[in-house]
């Protein structure tokens, strides 16, 4: 994972573990998709995938109404000082600048948190007023569920906040001089296309195991085929069809080891109409056969 940012991603999981928070990272400048390496190592961290979040965002005035604050969050990030907000559909975040050079080049969000829960109901309720997908019940179910009452060491958890911004900070400046044809801050934001992306992948992770046409993904995403299309395949390094069966392999090897399911029942079930094509696949993204991957390691 990562290469040389392995720490970096390690250091972002262990902060979540240890505060049970999730974290997202908003590049306002697009400096993060110039390495690779440095892209996929956050990869984990492009977008909300919370399941209310994921609910919320499933109605598309209310995915705008979340595209359309990244502008004003990072004109309040130009102060340079984390501070606290609270999103549209009621969820509690912590928002620490990243910051250099006086460019504000991203943000990094810590949440999910119910800080006021009579407010939140309010702002849930509103939104499935107007918004025929959004089940009000439904949303207060996701919301106990999922957005807790964290009792956070604020002061604490803000060092290792702001350390991780420091570092993303001075990875731009490596950048910056290594990548000085790319004049990284006029770059074009990238937190549109990483909500876009990171919407697709948790879609593909839920539904691996059914038909998944790239319209449908464009839909979920509320975007166009060749839009999808052309993101995907630049963030993940895959194209759509070949990271879904980089899925269901993951899945079957898990089942090829720990079950005695019979070839036909793991294709099947992980979304191969074909056996034969479901061996052909597993061969060419593992190396081996199904069958001899059983053997070897079971």
């Amino acid at each position: 994972m990562g290469g040389r940012y392995t720490k970096m991603a390690q250091f972002l999981e262990h902060i979540c573990r240890t505060y049970a928070i999730n974290i997202c990272i908003k590049d306002f400048t697009g400096f993060i998709p110039i390495d690779r390496e440095l892209d996929q190592a956050l990869l984990p961290y492009w977008g909300h995938t919370n399941p209310f979040c994921m609910y919320i965002k499933a109605d598309q005035r209310q995915l705008s109404c979340c595209l359309s604050t990244f502008r004003a969050m990072a004109i309040k990030c130009g102060q340079g000082k984390p501070y606290f907000a609270m999103c549209h559909a009621g969820v509690g975040q912590y928002v620490v600048p990243i910051k250099t050079d006086d460019i504000v080049l991203g943000a990094i969000l810590a949440g999910y948190f119910n800080y006021r829960p009579e407010l939140s109901r309010y702002m849930i309720k509103r939104n499935s007023r107007v918004s025929a997908k959004i089940e009000y019940e439904t949303a207060c179910d996701l919301f106990d569920r999922h957005i807790v009452n964290a009792d956070v060491n604020l002061e604490e958890m803000f060092i290792f906040l702001e350390m991780a911004a420091e570092y993303l900070a001075a990875t731009y400046a490596h950048l910056k001089d290594i990548h000085s044809k790319e004049k990284l801050p006029s770059r074009k934001s990238s937190s549109h296309e990483d909500t876009i992306v990171a919407h697709a992948l948790e879609y593909i992770r839920r539904n691996f195991a059914s038909q998944i046409l790239v319209k449908d993904l464009a839909a979920h995403c509320y975007c166009s085929e060749s839009y999808i299309n052309h993101s995907f395949k630049k963030r993940v390094g895959l194209n759509i069809n070949t990271y879904i069966n980089k899925v269901r392999v993951e899945n079957a090897k898990n089942r090829l080891i720990t079950t005695q399911d019979t070839m036909t029942a793991i294709a099947m079930d992980l979304g191969f109409n074909d056996p034969n094509y479901f061996t052909r696949v597993f061969h060419r993204l593992v190396g081996n056969r199904p069958s001899d991957f059983r053997r070897r390691y079971s």
